[in-house]
């Protein structure tokens, strides 16, 4: 694996620091309590008024399975898949979460000649096997072309027959 620059090792370290404190948070809210320290006063002023975004009618088609998945949990399911519309917004706005226009779909040139070595090396591989499997199946035809000289000479000398 290629050493990281220093830019990708200060993303990781802050990406990892954030899924630390977003753990932490989670945890603090789950177990009530609000009046943490580590939860800023303003935050809390934030969560008592929060700031609405103007909403926009919207007629929108969506699978059966996923509209019965969220109407499952009560109701506000409106409320709760615009929630998770939110969530996925705000994780590509930070970067956390990469779209198609972020991946490079065509392999660089390391990728292609790494990929095509492990392909011939699995053929040679496969070539090997076979190989020895072959050898395998030749020795023990040939052993038992001996067993069978062998027994034909034991019978021959017991039984006074001609080889």
């Amino acid at each position: 694996m290629p050493a990281l620059t220093k830019a990708e090792r200060d993303r990781a370290i802050a990406y990892h620091d954030l899924a630390c404190t977003l753990r932490d948070l989670e945890a603090d809210l789950r177990w009530g309590l609000n009046d943490s320290r580590r939860i800023p006063r303003d935050w809390q002023a934030m969560l008592r008024e929060p700031a609405l975004p103007r909403k926009v009618k919207l007629t929108l088609r969506l699978d059966e399975d996923v509209v019965a998945f969220f109407r499952s949990m009560g109701g506000f399911h409106l409320t709760r898949m615009n929630r998770v519309l939110r969530a996925f917004m705000l994780t590509r706005l930070a970067g956390v979460a990469t779209g198609p226009e972020m991946v490079g779909y065509r392999p660089t040139a390391e990728e292609e000649e790494r990929s095509l070595r492990r392909e011939v090396l699995a053929l040679v591989e496969r070539e090997h096997e076979a190989r020895e499997a072959a050898e395998r199946q030749a020795s023990d035809a040939e052993k038992r072309r001996e067993r069978i000289a062998y027994l034909k000479r034991l019978k021959a000398e017991k039984g006074g027959a001609p080889p």
